[in-house]
């Protein structure tokens, strides 16, 4: 720390959290190394670290943050050096007031690879983190070996046909789509009433209903209830028209790297391969059984297997994968 009580620089970059009780187990979510780390003027992102190897970068989606991946990380941790940031506006990370287009957000996670000295990675993006995972990938070629993507498709190239209702209660009827995208409006309706939201949410598109541990549920409100962090949310909806944009501009050059589509059985199934066609030219599918749309809650031993034997396709990286 400066004689004046500012953090230099260098430090404000990536910053160690406390460490852990005596009662976490090894192995286990609870026992990733954290950092802190400074991705723009006013934004940090909370990071989660473990195992060697491979570098393995997860994006979550919302209303989740990178408690998601509690039982997938520990298990590609065995093969992997794997990183979970909390996207911007989610978890523990910063609440900025804007920056939430998919190309900002993903000039986040170039900071936090540069923090910790990863040149080149391979990245898994669920949900809209899926939209941030690719504009990593079009937008940064030379950081991003494979991509998969999961249970979405991207702003410009079947994102829209998602945003009306209808009268099945199937992954087609996503009325919060269209309505995310008045945020005023939607903040009004749910402002106080995230609990009811996240029920909704959770029970939607489900394999059997339950998609999340209360704990863990309680853990998501808690989350959303933060000053601005329903928000921020909502915001990662409503630059669906800047992420069409531009996403139109970065697929005027296909991707040529190797792209996984995963979907939930119960859920998108394997249309998820069938939405990144446009955009890349090494697409294949998988189709996790017994999921909805939460897969990493709903059957994350078989998303755990299906990422593992993916990215453990990619020859070594250990030459490239660091500064």
């Amino acid at each position: 720390m400066n004689s004046d009580g500012a953090i230099p620089a260098a430090s404000a970059a990536l910053a160690h959290l406390p460490g852990l009780g005596h009662d976490v187990q090894p192995g286990s979510f609870a026992s990733f190394t954290t950092h802190r780390i400074q991705t723009a003027p006013g934004v940090d992102l909370f990071v989660r670290e473990a195992g060697r190897g491979e570098a393995l970068i997860l994006l979550h989606g919302w209303p989740q943050h990178g408690l998601m991946w509690h039982k997938v990380a520990p298990a590609l941790a065995e093969h992997f050096r794997v990183i979970v940031p909390d996207l911007r506006g989610a978890g523990n990370s910063s609440i900025p007031a804007d920056g939430y287009d998919k190309v900002t957000m993903a000039a986040d996670i170039v900071a936090v690879m540069d923090a910790l000295e990863i040149r080149t990675a391979n990245v898994a993006g669920y949900d809209l983190g899926s939209g941030v995972a690719y504009a990593l990938a079009a937008g940064h070629r030379d950081r991003v070996a494979q991509l998969a993507v999961m249970e979405f498709g991207l702003a410009g190239f079947g994102y829209e046909s998602f945003m009306v209702p209808t009268p099945e209660w199937n992954n087609g009827s996503n009325w919060h789509l269209g309505l995310f995208t008045v945020p005023d409006v939607a903040i009004m309706a749910f402002q106080g009433r995230e609990r009811e939201l996240l029920s909704w949410f959770f029970w939607h598109i489900a394999h059997d209903g339950e998609a999340v541990s209360p704990e863990h549920f309680e853990a998501y409100l808690r989350a959303i209830q933060r000053p601005g962090a329903l928000r921020a949310g909502i915001m990662y909806y409503a630059n669906v028209w800047q992420d069409a944009a531009d996403n139109a501009r970065l697929a005027a050059v296909p991707l040529d790297i190797p792209v996984l589509g995963i979907g939930g059985a119960a859920s998108g199934g394997p249309y998820i391969e069938q939405l990144f066609r446009p955009v890349a030219t090494n697409v294949a599918g998988a189709v996790i059984p017994k999921a909805g749309h939460w897969l990493g809650d709903e059957n994350p031993e078989a998303l755990a297997k299906v990422l593992s034997d993916f990215f453990g396709q990619m020859p070594s990286l250990a030459a490239t994968d660091r500064f």
